[in-house]
């Protein structure tokens, strides 16, 4: 198993959902110091976190995910470190979960290039850096497409028969003229972004820090991440419908969705994450998930495009605003 523990790390700076704004990521990282205008990475001894939910609601999360897989490359020249979490809209998502993605991702997703090696144009990258802000506000408002959740609720097992449910159908020509379905072999464990991203963690540790997308409470959260870990990826890339009620990644207390610990904070809560993190070892633990005016501040256009990081230091932690 791969390893879910960091230790000695110099400086965290997390990101929270992102929900495709790839302007306002360009706008962070700048701001953080983790990139020149080049668009390359540059800090050292620093891990950057970002927290899942790059896609969902709209926006640009192709652009999104191939700058990450760059930064991903480039960081551990600088003894650096990019994670990458999974949260609920990646598990919907690489589930063929579409219901709350839109034209815009669809589109957007289908223009990247994730094979092709990624050029180092410096002239090229400065003004595509330089012009995402104005070229992201001015996209238009789209709609979403109809949802493929009763589809998948009635097509029988694997994606073979979901894909025979669709074969030839309305709904299927449909989906393929607004690149839908493009958009879910992407998506799937064994697409160009899936196979990606089905290579993350749901859950990481970073020095006295614990990080994941919702939460972990005692039914999840007291084991290794390592075998919680596994247990999401070996879900994802089992080719079989999603069922929310024994797949951990769709499970409503599972670590990509719970909210108990943003939205019912109280002594009981109080004392189960006390458990969890004295388990881990850890004096923290760091969520998105649920906008509120910590990290995840509503960075997504369709929240507002409130843009927000969270940089951790030995010695002290700082919020930015921007």
């Amino acid at each position: 198993m791969r390893n879910s523990s960091f230790k000695d790390v110099g400086r965290i700076v997390a990101i929270g959902d992102l929900h495709g704004n790839f302007g306002g990521l360009c706008k962070i990282l700048l701001k953080t110091g983790l990139i020149n205008r080049y668009g390359h990475w540059i800090a050292e001894d620093t891990h950057l976190i970002q927290l899942g939910d790059i896609l969902g609601r709209g926006g640009e999360p192709g652009k999104i995910f191939k700058l990450l897989r760059q930064l991903e490359a480039e960081a551990p020249e600088f003894n650096s470190h990019v994670h990458v979490l999974l949260g609920n809209h990646e598990a919907m998502s690489m589930s063929g979960l579409v219901m709350y993605n839109t034209m815009e991702e669809f589109q957007d997703l289908s223009e990247q290039d994730f094979i092709d090696p990624i050029p180092n144009d410096k002239q090229g990258d400065i003004d595509h850096i330089e012009n995402i802000s104005s070229s992201f506000n001015s996209s238009p408002d789209w709609k979403a497409v109809p949802s493929l959740e009763n589809s998948v609720a009635q097509s029988g097992s694997g994606s073979s028969a979901i894909e025979r449910k669709l074969a030839n159908s309305k709904l299927n020509r449909r989906m393929e003229m607004l690149g839908c379905l493009e958009f879910r072999k992407s998506l799937a464990p064994w697409g160009k972004v899936g196979k990606w991203l089905a290579t993350h963690d749901s859950a990481v540790i970073i020095n006295d820090t614990l990080f994941v997308h919702g939460g972990l409470n005692r039914a999840h959260g007291l084991q290794p991440l390592e075998i919680l870990n596994d247990t999401v990826r070996r879900e994802l890339n089992a080719h079989a419908v999603p069922d929310a009620n024994k797949d951990v990644m769709l499970k409503r207390d599972g670590p990509q969705w719970n909210r108990d610990f943003t939205l019912k904070p109280n002594d009981k809560k109080g004392a189960e994450l006390a458990e969890v993190l004295d388990y881990h070892g850890c004096l923290r633990m760091v969520v998105g998930h649920t906008p509120t005016s910590c990290i995840d501040t509503g960075i997504g256009k369709s929240y507002g495009e409130n843009l927000s990081a969270l940089s951790l230091e030995p010695s002290y932690a700082s919020a930015l605003y921007l």
